[in-house]
C-alpha cells in the first residue's frame, strides 16, 4: 500500500496513479475526513474529480489522501475501517 496526501486540486488529482484501485479520503483545513470513497484501477482520477463541483479548480482547504491497494477486496476492507473511525460528515 502506498500512501498519497495533497492539496485537493485538479491539477493534483490528474497526477494521481491510476495502476491499482485505493482508498481516497478528502479532508477539510484542519485535516478531518469529510468524505471517504473507492475508486477502482483505471477510473481513480475520474472518480476523484466527481467531487469537483461548478468546474472549480480546487475545493479551498481541502487535502486529498490516496492509498493504493491490490485489490477491490483490500479497498472495501480499509474503506469500512475508515468510516467506522472517522465517520465522515457527508458519508
Amino acid at each position: 500500500m502506498s500512501k498519497i496526501n495533497l492539496r485537493f486540486t485538479k491539477k493534483a488529482v490528474k497526477g494521481l496513479p491510476e495502476t491499482k484501485p485505493g482508498v481516497y479520503i478528502i479532508k477539510n483545513n484542519s485535516r478531518t475526513n469529510i468524505f471517504t470513497g473507492i475508486a477502482k484501477r483505471g477510473q481513480v482520477q475520474e472518480t476523484v474529480q466527481n467531487h469537483f463541483y461548478g468546474g472549480n479548480q480546487h475545493v479551498p482547504g481541502a487535502w486529498l489522501q490516496f492509498e493504493q491497494f491490490n485489490n477491490l477486496t483490500d479497498c472495501s476492507a480499509r474503506f469500512k475501517a475508515i468510516i467506522e473511525e472517522d465517520k465522515p460528515k457527508y458519508n
